[in-house]
């Protein structure tokens, strides 16, 4: 089946770039532990609340909050080794960007996946609305508790990437199996996320301005 495999890649991804965002916002252990788990699983859990799926699958399978604290643990030792590097901080940021990029990109799939599951009728707004939940909403809760602007209310090409692969997965699903159109709409939306970082996308603003641009 397709959707354990990108839940746990998500789940390692999203536990990363929150992990990251914690130690760069000089939080303790706990903090950062709690942070990572909150970006982990806070998509999947409002997804599984949407469509029924109560308790939510983080709560009854214990493999993605040990993912997670697994990740949290390997980023404490990569940070300790990397502490004296010149360049940690821009290291810290490719991280936190590669990271949160596959993890918008598993999730989507995810989300897209349980979302034609929960009602085969709904053939496009379900699965697109459902995997840019799954994708973005641990990321606005990770913001929201690091006392950030949701990083999908600001200049990023990010949410419309999420966006972008559900579309992609709607078309492609009659012609294509579910491994197939998964990975499809994976590397759609790594092809859409990653050129923006690299060449810094910005959606239209209405006041015209361009939004002043922050590390992490």
């Amino acid at each position: 089946m397709i959707s354990p495999i990108f839940d746990y890649l998500g789940t390692a991804a999203f536990a990363l770039s929150g992990a990251t965002l914690g130690m760069q916002k000089k939080m303790d252990i706990f903090g950062v532990s709690m942070l990572a788990l909150a970006t982990a699983v806070g998509g999947g859990m409002i997804r599984d609340v949407l469509v029924g799926n109560t308790p939510p699958a983080s709560l009854r399978d214990p493999i993605y909050i040990l993912i997670s604290l697994a990740a949290v643990f390997a980023l404490a030792l990569l940070s300790r080794t990397l502490r004296r590097t010149p360049r940690r901080r821009q290291l810290s940021l490719l991280l936190f960007h590669l990271s949160d990029t596959f993890g918008l990109a598993s999730f989507t799939v995810t989300g897209a996946v349980v979302g034609l599951a929960a009602d085969s009728h709904s053939q496009f707004l379900l699965p697109i609305v459902l995997g840019m939940m799954t994708a973005c909403g641990g990321g606005v809760i990770r913001d929201i508790c690091a006392l950030r602007i949701p990083i999908i209310f600001r200049h990023e090409v990010y949410a419309s990437a999420s966006l972008a692969g559900g579309i992609v997965f709607c078309l492609a699903r009659p012609w294509l199996s579910l491994h197939q159109v998964g990975l499809l709409t994976f590397l759609v939306v790594l092809t859409v996320r990653l050129p923006a970082i690299y060449y810094k996308w910005e959606l239209p603003r209405p006041t015209g301005r361009p939004a002043k641009r922050r590390s992490i």
